[in-house]
């Protein structure tokens, strides 16, 4: 083994009972149209490499997203896409910056690669710090997640251009911007050669059980990073289960829709246990000193939610988790009172 692997944290997934509103995953059901035509996929194909497939996805993901199927690289999952953009993009030493909080894998993926990973001091998520940071580090790459996670704040698009005219290169996560789409940054791709955005079908579209994302960027530095991809790295069949439910417009319409009449029922369930920050994904941010306690409760109830040290995030659910939260709420708030 090469040394200090020990340092890099080991994910090890669990399997979750109850309501998991931990983890960001669509609650909206597929349509029983979609399941149909989904069961029709013709599966002789199953002995050849996924070339028409992986075609098919991206002239779909292109259509759906504005973009030249040249600009896209497809990964499993966003997580591959980064790990793939820092091997590609990265020497050994390189600096990394990104806010803090931020996505947990930035880190991770940064010391793989055999990078230098380097977060604010304080205010972590204030632009003027991730300005101090960058001004004093000189990164070769800065990452921010845009809605932020865990937090769910929205960098504008002046901050942005702000970044990638400081850096020699930029990325962008936007894993939940299908909630938000008039904040996505694509459009501003002509501008900045150097800008990557990331995105992912795991959350607005509900299929994190296929793992597919998608890179979007200068169709030059898409060929040049793409040196880095396995080949064949998606299945085929995830590929074309993501290109049937890309087919059907008005399913994404409907899905962001459900979550954000739901994330507005969470906003009013959550007001006694902290203060709500602004978000526009399908998850809140509430900001509690007891967060441990607060996630012990509910996990009580069979609510799973995230715990930070200053807070909870909590994913937009169904209306039978939320009354398992009303539960838990009045509980709490009966023993404060006794």
């Amino acid at each position: 083994m090469r040394q200090r692997y020990e340092t890099i944290p080991r994910y090890v997934p669990h399997a979750v009972k109850g309501h998991a509103l931990n983890q960001n995953e669509s609650q909206y059901e597929l349509p029983e149209r979609i399941q149909d035509k989904i069961r029709s996929i013709d599966l002789t194909g199953l002995s050849r490499y996924p070339v028409d497939e992986l075609i098919r996805l991206k002239q779909r993901y292109a259509e759906y997203a504005g973009v030249d199927v040249k600009q896209l690289m497809v990964g499993s999952g966003s997580d591959e896409l980064l790990a793939i953009l820092c091997q590609a993009l990265l020497d050994v030493e390189d600096l990394v910056v990104a806010p803090l909080p931020d996505f947990s894998m930035y880190g991770i993926y940064t010391q793989i690669a055999r990078g230098q990973f380097v977060q604010p001091d304080e205010d972590g998520l204030s632009f003027d710090s991730l300005i101090r940071t960058i001004e004093a580090n000189e990164p070769k790459l800065v990452l921010v997640s845009n809605p932020n996670n865990p937090t769910g704040k929205m960098w504008t698009h002046d901050e942005l251009e702000t970044l990638a005219s400081r850096v020699p290169y930029l990325v962008v996560d936007e894993a939940y911007i299908d909630f938000t789409m008039m904040d996505a940054f694509t459009l501003k791709l002509e501008t900045y050669s150097n800008v990557i955005i990331l995105r992912t079908l795991s959350k607005a579209f509900g299929l994190a059980n296929l793992r597919i994302g998608f890179m979007i960027a200068d169709e030059t530095l898409i060929a040049n990073i793409d040196r880095f991809r396995s080949p064949f790295n998606v299945s085929g069949l995830s590929a074309a289960v993501a290109a049937v439910v890309l087919e059907d417009s008005a399913y994404i319409r409907d899905a962001v829709a459900f979550h954000n009449e739901q994330r507005e029922k969470l906003v009013r369930l959550l007001r006694p246990v902290g203060t709500i920050l602004p978000s526009r994904a399908n998850f809140l941010y509430v900001q509690t000193l007891d967060s441990e306690m607060w996630a012990e409760r509910f996990l009580q109830h069979g609510v799973h939610v995230r715990a930070f040290s200053d807070g909870i995030r909590v994913s937009a659910g169904t209306d039978e988790a939320y009354r398992l939260i009303q539960q838990t709420i009045e509980e709490v708030s009966s023993l404060e009172n006794s």
